[in-house]
């Protein structure tokens, strides 16, 4: 039983105990599915990825044998980031049964998944790293593949856990697609896999950077180091050397996860960020910062380039 499957409450598992869904719990229950729930103040508390953990969970505890969990499904148990509107259903494999159908908040996908692709993690059967990696770059638009490869192509990664695991390295990848042949989705897949950078510090530079991609806008210099007097170095995410121009990507994390904040309070955050932001401006005078609302809309994310004095190049 993996963790977040504990935190659901079945009625099955409670009427095999002789206890009643009414009197388990004094906390208010979400309904999930038919028969499973969460406590409210659990599901108020988990975050985008956290709460389709939940659904794959409620999923998995109301069919009769346990099914194998693919493509956006499996990549947020991977760890790996899905970036977008794409986690409202949970995704599974049908594995050669041909009568299950898409509804009720769950997609089968019906193409053959092959015994060795199949893998446990965590108490779920989910399809492998590589097969999942796969599947999400044919399935995703082209700025959330990239987001996604870029974080799964690096030779060393880590799951939704923190844990390292080996990612799947992108020559691997180019001999899978090519033995795809003209499958759906692979010409995306292929666009996606031509564009990754494992330099990429965050999805949401990725996502930034596929959308300049898109935008026209002259490719950028990645996680470029600036010297500073005392000897250390300050980090831009994105640098345009010829146009003295650099840009960055600013996620709510820094200044709201105590794993990245190292003990600071939000305020030292902040004033810790503006000083290396001043820093960087004496060696680029001209600096682009926008957050996750820009960088999902291509017509902000233009004007915020534009402002800071580039231009598509048609």
């Amino acid at each position: 039983m993996t963790e977040t499957a504990a935190a659901l409450i079945t009625v099955r598992d409670l009427r095999l105990q002789g206890e009643d869904i009414r009197f388990w719990s004094t906390d208010p229950l979400d309904r999930l599915r038919r028969g499973v729930y969460v406590e409210s103040a659990e599901w108020e508390s988990a975050g985008y990825e956290q709460r389709h953990v939940f659904a794959i969970d409620a999923v998995v505890a109301t069919r009769r044998s346990q099914p194998v969990i693919s493509h956006v499904s499996a990549a947020i148990l991977w760890g790996i980031p899905i970036v977008g509107p794409h986690l409202h259903h949970v995704h599974l494999a049908a594995c050669g049964r041909p009568r299950v159908r898409s509804k009720n908040g769950v997609v089968w996908h019906h193409e053959p998944v092959p015994d060795e692709e199949i893998v446990e993690l965590d108490g779920r059967f989910v399809t492998s790293y590589e097969r999942t990696l796969t599947d999400v770059a044919r399935m995703l638009p082209f700025a959330s593949a990239v987001a996604a490869l870029d974080h799964g192509c690096r030779e060393q990664t880590t799951d939704r856990t923190g844990k390292p695991i080996a990612g799947v390295i992108p020559e691997r990848l180019v001999e899978v697609f090519e033995g795809l042949g003209t499958v759906a989705g692979i010409r995306r897949a292929r666009a996606s896999l031509d564009f990754v950078d494992v330099r990429s510090g965050s999805p949401g530079e990725s996502i930034s950077r596929a959308n300049m991609h898109l935008l026209h806008f002259p490719a950028p210099e990645l996680q470029v180091p600036f010297t500073r007097a005392d000897g250390g170095v300050d980090i831009a995410d994105f640098d345009w050397p010829a146009l003295r121009t650099f840009g960055e990507f600013d996620g709510l994390g820094k200044y709201l996860k105590p794993e990245l904040m190292n003990g600071r309070t939000e305020r030292e955050v902040v004033m810790a960020e503006k000083e290396r932001e001043n820093r960087i401006r004496k060696h680029r005078p001209f600096g682009a910062r926008w957050d996750w609302r820009i960088a999902m809309e291509p017509s902000l994310l233009r004007t915020e380039l534009m402002q800071a004095g580039l231009r598509p190049t048609r």
